[in-house]
């Protein structure tokens, strides 16, 4: 009987997560709430589901919003990487898109049956999954309205029993409305939830703590830069600028209290950030995806390492960091890292590849292979090609084959530049690859790395946003922390200068977090909120590093180019995504958002 029974709620809880995306479909119940509500198991099952429905932008969330491979993915319209095999350049209003109700349905179906049965069980243990769903609640209802503003707030499981179809649609509400009721929610889920989570991978009071943090920055930034449009559906108004980002910083101070510290584990720092995405005891790492092969994996080793230690399967290096980013970075003297590498006219040779990044910050070491380091003990060799003896720096041979020879010497090097699955920009990432994962092991749903979906220095540097926004309307008691926090996170990453009270901007921060949190998936949101987007990105060309092996010479001219195939052009109608036509058909109510 105990098989049956754990094969009925399975049953069930699968059923209800995959449910029509209507608002006004009742949740299925197979086997009655009994089966469920009255035991520890089946309310696990039930809450297991729902967090693995969580939109959470991971590994392997592409343009489609759906998980497959990662490419497409949200870096490649930032300047964090380029796709050597790019769909398109430009985006859509129907990119990223995420709007679906029935994981939705499924937890306000537990908030309304749930506390029937809560007198069966400790209050702790009942307050602790309650206080689960509200985070869960507010996590869906965020990625939503991040990206369409505001969107119906339904707190009820609405049944069609007695009630004409009409009466079950509803009307958008506002994108502040929508702010309020998130925040509500975590404020709920602060209340119940216990200090450390119940299970790895779950929510606790200081992560709730994190997301309200989040949510309330993107709020406010939304507020002090963005427009309000069609009757406060899109927009939030100015005036709540100040106090979100108030909200904002202390709850990003709060987290504090949950024991969360900077990785720093000593000795070399470069490895020590790599580190940080990799130990499983970071007291870094707040709230983490976790995979288990082969119920549950993904496949970002394979199509991110550098081509010549790539798997059997043959992909490697669809997200390549370009030359931007790494030029974002300050040196190990706290000088600006602009590469020194001379112009065509004037080319400086280097012997050997690494020695145009020595001087990089130990941060950027850990997050990017650059042409020529080592990794798994391998050189990886990547180049351009070659400049034949006798001729200008401009006249390069290239090639797309690993075979073609000059003078007994690959042209195009054992990761080079030129075939599909090697580097574009001539540099691979670092970031979340494993070094200790087998080559045999570089597979297709085979990596179990986990996803770190939010760390602390994500909450230190939400504290010195805010505080330094809060310094524009008048307010600068917060700066001396926030150059605290700007300090702890530059010392952990090597970098020397160091900013004060007096110094610190908003520029600064922004630099900050697109550095400190490359390959994240924060940077495309950011960029929205902020509403640079379309300022930054207005039929850009994307900057790479070719390696060129100059014959004559017996060295190497790093030439500074771009990557000409495409450019980038963010339209400022984007910040709002489109609401999906079919939820438009379904729910007669809802309104497009401008520009579609």
């Amino acid at each position: 009987m105990k098989i049956n029974r754990y094969t009925w709620i399975i049953a069930l809880v699968i059923a209800m997560a995959t449910a029509c995306n209507d608002l006004d479909v009742p949740p299925i119940n197979i086997v009655g709430d009994q089966d469920v509500f009255t035991s520890e198991s089946g309310i696990t099952a039930y809450i297991a589901r729902l967090y693995r429905d969580l939109p959470i932008e991971d590994f392997m969330t592409n343009a489609g919003g759906m998980r497959s491979n990662p490419e497409g993915s949200a870096q490649e319209y930032t300047d964090e990487s380029l796709n050597p095999n790019p769909r398109r350049s430009n985006l859509s209003g129907t990119d990223f898109n995420y709007y679906d109700y029935a994981p939705v349905r499924n937890m306000n179906y537990f908030l309304q049956e749930f506390p029937t049965y809560a007198g069966d069980f400790p209050q702790s243990a009942a307050d602790a999954w309650l206080g689960e769903l509200y985070f869960l609640r507010a996590y869906h209802y965020y990625a939503m309205v991040k990206r369409y503003g505001g969107v119906p707030i339904v707190q009820e499981v609405m049944n069609y029993t007695g009630q004409p179809v009409d009466e079950l649609k509803r009307p958008r509400n506002t994108e502040s409305d929508c702010i309020d009721f998130i925040l509500s929610d975590l404020d709920e889920a602060i209340r119940l939830l216990p200090d450390a989570s119940l299970a790895a991978g779950r929510a606790n009071r200081f992560i709730a703590y994190g997301m309200k943090a989040r949510v309330a920055l993107y709020a406010a930034s939304v507020a002090k830069y963005g427009t309000v449009q069609l009757d406060g559906v899109l927009g939030i108004p100015a005036t709540r600028a100040r106090d979100l980002y108030i909200i904002a910083y202390d709850a990003a101070r709060e987290t504090a209290r949950g024991g969360y510290e900077l990785y720093n584990k000593g000795g070399d720092l470069a490895a020590n950030y790599s580190n940080i995405f990799l130990d499983r005891s970071s007291t870094e790492n707040m709230f983490v995806k976790y995979y288990k092969y082969p119920d549950f994996a993904h496949h970002y080793e394979l199509f991110m390492i550098p081509w010549q230690i790539r798997g059997a399967q043959n992909y490697s290096s669809r997200g390549n960091p370009t030359l931007d980013f790494i030029e974002r970075f300050d040196d190990a003297d706290g000088n600006p890292f602009i590469l020194n590498t001379g112009t065509d006219d004037a080319p400086v040779y280097y012997t050997n590849r690494t020695d145009l990044f020595e001087r990089a910050e130990p941060r950027l070491q850990g997050i990017v292979i650059f042409p020529g380091g080592e990794y798994k003990g391998t050189v990886i060799d990547v180049r351009k090609g070659i400049v034949e003896a006798g001729h200008p720096v401009t006249d390069v041979t290239s090639t797309d084959s690993f075979t073609d020879e000059y003078n007994g010497m690959t042209i195009q090097g054992a990761s080079g530049m030129g075939y599909n699955e090697t580097t574009s920009t001539g540099f691979y990432i670092r970031k979340y690859l494993d070094p200790s994962i087998p080559r045999a092991e570089v597979a297709l749903d085979r990596t179990e790395t986990p996803w770190i979906e939010m760390r602390y220095a994500e909450m230190l540097l939400v504290r010195a946003e805010a505080a330094v926004e809060l310094q524009t309307f008048g307010d600068a008691s917060r700066m001396d922390d926030a150059a605290g926090c700007m300090r702890a996170i530059r010392e952990r990453a090597g970098a020397k200068r160091m900013f004060t009270a007096q110094d610190l901007t908003v520029d600064l921060v922004r630099n900050e977090r697109r550095m400190e949190l490359f390959f994240e998936n924060k940077t495309f949101w950011d960029l929205k909120r902020w509403r640079t987007f379309d300022r930054e990105f207005s039929n850009r060309e994307m900057r790479v590093l070719w390696p060129i092996y100059v014959y004559d010479q017996q060295k190497y001219y790093m030439k500074k180019t771009v990557f000409n195939e495409f450019r980038y052009t963010f339209q400022p109608v984007l910040y709002y995504q489109k609401v999906p036509e079919a939820e438009i058909q379904k729910n007669t109510l809802l309104i497009q958002n401008p520009g579609y």
